[in-house]
């Protein structure tokens, strides 16, 4: 249960008179993330988690995952976007990763960015080393 998002209510019904309680879940509108095939698509915070952990699960812990996933749909929802391309996406996923652990981001990159030769990932990888905080 996401507790940011969510408020319970105690109600009384008018008719019976028993009280209740109920459990509301705010729904965000996300922009829809379109993918290398050009195809729309809702965005996934299962799959955004999902990729994150099978990038990165050997150099980071699963809160810095969860709270990395957080924040990705924190800035999709405030940037107003009705879509987003899923490089944009990983593109801010790397940005984020970069500024706390640079390990996990060269793992996320290796899956996600299409790097086109070798020369164009070392250089990737040494631009990364330069401005990352942490290796």
């Amino acid at each position: 249960m996401e507790e940011r998002n969510t408020v319970r209510r105690r109600r009384h019904c008018p008719s019976c008179g028993k009280r209740f309680g109920t459990l509301e879940t705010v729904e965000f509108k996300m922009p829809s993330i379109t993918g290398h095939d050009k195809k729309r698509r809702p965005f996934d915070r299962r799959k955004l988690h999902a990729d994150l952990t099978a990038a990165v699960r050997k150099c980071t812990g699963p809160e810095q995952i969860d709270e990395t996933v957080r924040l990705m749909e924190y800035r999709l929802y405030n940037s107003g976007l009705r879509d987003i391309s899923s490089t944009e996406l990983a593109d801010m996923v790397l940005k984020e990763l970069l500024e706390h652990n640079t390990e996990a981001a060269v793992r996320f990159a290796a899956l996600h960015k299409r790097f086109d030769s070798t020369e164009h990932f070392a250089s990737w990888l040494a631009q990364a080393v330069k401005t990352g905080s942490k290796a």
